[in-house]
Parts: structure tokens; sequence; C-alpha cells
């Protein structure tokens, strides 16, 4: 297999015992040889976290305190090469063979240029880990009830901006949300922003795309909720600036599984 091109970025705040085992699962199914540019941003790094990226070729970027997951991932970006990159945190397991996440990655650089998508979301549907409060919240508005006809009565916009998703509920999505959800190649489907929330985990971007419009966008909303004291990109952007660009998401089968082991402080 050819060398893709894109880059590879974890961002790894505390959690080595996750991060060793995602690298352990990036070298078991070929992940960590598909590009030659791997980068692990460290904040509040220890002898441990260094010893890991280097046991797995990943470059280290050292940071002596703890930046928040927004502030971590734009450092991240803004070290990594132009182009495509894909983005994770610590705890996201790799879970397909490498010929499907070879498959994957290439369609998926293809299509993030084709459509000039926003984002290419890569946790896998079938096994997504948890927590997955979106899918909770779908199942509440869309089950075929009473309750949740009920729901969608009341709370129209609300219900709309969950169809996205159903991509992670149904097998064939686009028959139940049809003209809304669009299935382009096999089992890969094109949503916009005003029917799906941004997401953190496991993504693939254009780096100067992220960094000047998702970065920096996030930077300049106010938010008084944060993550462990932080802004996390994914509180910011739910709002109606996201939702009324009508950007352009793709949703691949996917790759990853969520698997914490350990707790981190949030």
């Amino acid at each position: 297999m050819n060398k893709l091109s894109f880059a590879i970025g974890i961002l790894s705040w505390k959690g080595y015992d996750s991060l060793e085992n995602s690298l352990f699962s990036y070298k078991k199914y070929g992940l960590s040889n598909m590009t030659d540019q791997k980068f692990i941003c460290l904040p509040e790094y220890s002898d441990e976290g260094m010893k890991i990226a280097e046991k797995y070729s990943y470059k280290p970027i050292l940071v002596d305190q703890n930046l928040g997951i927004l502030g971590g991932f734009k450092l991240l970006a803004e070290n990594m090469p132009q182009g495509p990159i894909l983005l994770l945190e610590n705890d996201l397991e790799l879970i397909e063979s490498k010929k499907e996440t070879y498959s994957q990655l290439q369609k998926s650089i293809n299509l993030l240029n084709e459509h000039k998508l926003i984002q290419v979301r890569l946790r896998s549907r079938k096994s997504p880990g948890e927590p997955f409060v979106g899918l909770k919240k779908y199942k509440s508005y869309w089950s075929d009830d009473i309750i949740s006809r009920t729901k969608r009565f009341f709370r129209p916009f609300k219900a709309s901006r969950l169809i996205g998703t159903s991509i992670y509920y149904h097998k064939e999505p686009d028959k139940i949300h049809p003209g809304i959800v669009k299935k382009i190649d096999n089992s890969f489907y094109l949503v916009t922003s005003s029917i799906l929330n941004w997401a953190n985990l496991a993504i693939l971007v254009d780096r100067d795309v992220y960094l000047e419009k998702i970065i920096k966008t996030a930077e300049q909303i106010k938010s008084t909720k944060k993550t462990n004291g932080f802004k996390n990109i994914e509180i910011e952007l739910n709002n109606s600036w996201w939702r009324n660009n009508d950007f352009k998401i793709l949703i691949a089968p996917g790759l990853f599984e969520h698997k914490r082991l350990s707790h981190r402080g949030y």
C-alpha cells in the first residue's frame, strides 16, 4: 500500500494507558504506517508520555501546562502540515483491519477535497463506544411511539437538528430521512451542519480550514459552560452560526471506538 496524503495528530492530556492502547491498535492495524507525518500533543507532559511517543515514532509536541481541548487541538494543528489531518484524542482505539482502514481513509481524503467538507467523522457507527449522548437524544425524538411523535410535534426545530444522528442508528438513514440524509458512496453519508453538531472525536479535516473557521470562531464565542475549566469546541459551536452555515459533513462507516481506560478528571 502507498502512503496516503494526510497527517495524524493526537491530543493526549494524561491518560497514558489509553494512549498506549490506542497507539498499539494503530500499529497493529497499520494506521501508523500509512503516513510519515505523526504528532502527539502532550500538555502537562511527563517522561512516560515522551517514552510512549518515542516508542511508536510520533513527534511529541510538549507543553508544560494544560491547554484544554480547544487550546490543545489548536496547538496540535498549528504544528501539523497543510492538507488533510486526522485529529484524535488518546482514547480512540482503531477497531478495523488494515485493508478497511486504508480504504476508508483514502476515500475520506478524496471526498474531503471533492465536496469541500468541513469534517469527515470516523468514529465507528457500529461500535462507537461510550458516551454517545446524541444517539440517546435522537431515539427520544425519532422512535416510533407516541412520546417521540409528541416531542416532534411540539419541538420540530429540536427534532430536525437531531436528524444527522440517524446515521448511527438506522442501516439506511437516507430512506428514513430522504432528501436530508444523502448516500454518496457505499456506506458514506452526507449531511449539513443544520442537522448535526460539530464533533471532536476522530475527525478528518483540512488543516487551514479547521484553524481559520472552526478554531478561530470557537475562540471568539463567549461561553460559561466548559470542560475541566476550558473551552472544548463542541460547546462553543452548538449555536446558530454553525447551523446556519450549512457546512457539509461526511459520516464514514467509521474506524475508531471511544475507549477510555482511566479517569482524567472530567
